[in-house]
């Protein structure tokens, strides 16, 4: 009889872990409303919330706000982890030099960088520079043959623009690495603390 009991309970355990894990999953990935649920325990109780994506957004803006900004490979690593907990993208800038800016695409907690020159933000005599960093990086065009990796770029330019984007995946160092060469070696930023900006 003991171990009927005993059975039962471990199915049941199982089922609810099972149905949680897929509500969670579902939730995760298929959230068209842009709420953010959290799950936890608080004394012993499940407790499950559910926030904005606006309220989610103005809270990581806080916590990125209040970090330490003196070393800028590490705060670039801070905030990068804090975008991707469920913001859309993050940009850094230096002060003073809002122009020379490096993004990421941050959704589905992954990081694609893009670069995006036009007239108006006087990027374009960068192009050469940041796809060359990608190359040394490891990064390949999209369009070599063979290729199977994750580390591709692809370039999209017209007379209007130039738009480079580069698959980091969840490669946080790598990321970090690339944007402190931007700044240092492509941008030449005069100032060594950043502002970064989430949405």
């Amino acid at each position: 009889m003991k171990k009927v009991i005993k059975d039962l309970l471990l199915q049941i355990a199982y089922f609810i872990f099972k149905t949680v894990a897929w509500i969670r999953r579902y939730l995760y990935f298929k959230n068209f409303e842009k709420k953010h649920i959290t799950f936890g325990f608080v004394d012993g109780k499940l407790q499950i919330t559910s926030t904005s994506h606006d309220d989610f957004i103005n809270a990581v803006q806080k916590k990125i706000n209040k970090l330490k900004n003196d070393d800028r490979k590490e705060f670039i690593r801070l905030a990068l982890t804090e975008a991707l907990d469920g913001c859309n993208f993050i940009i850094f800038s230096p002060i003073g030099e809002d122009n020379k800016y490096v993004q990421f695409w941050t959704g589905e907690h992954k990081l694609a960088y893009n670069f995006y020159a036009n007239k108006t933000n006087h990027l374009r005599k960068f192009y050469y520079s940041i796809t060359g960093l990608l190359s040394e990086s490891g990064f390949v065009h999209q369009d070599t043959p063979d290729y199977r990796g994750f580390k591709v770029y692809k370039v999209d330019k017209n007379k209007e623009y130039i738009s480079v984007d580069a698959n980091f995946k969840k490669d946080i160092d790598l990321a970090v690495d690339f944007s402190e060469t931007v700044y240092k070696q492509i941008y030449k930023s005069k100032s060594g603390k950043l502002i970064a900006k989430v949405e």
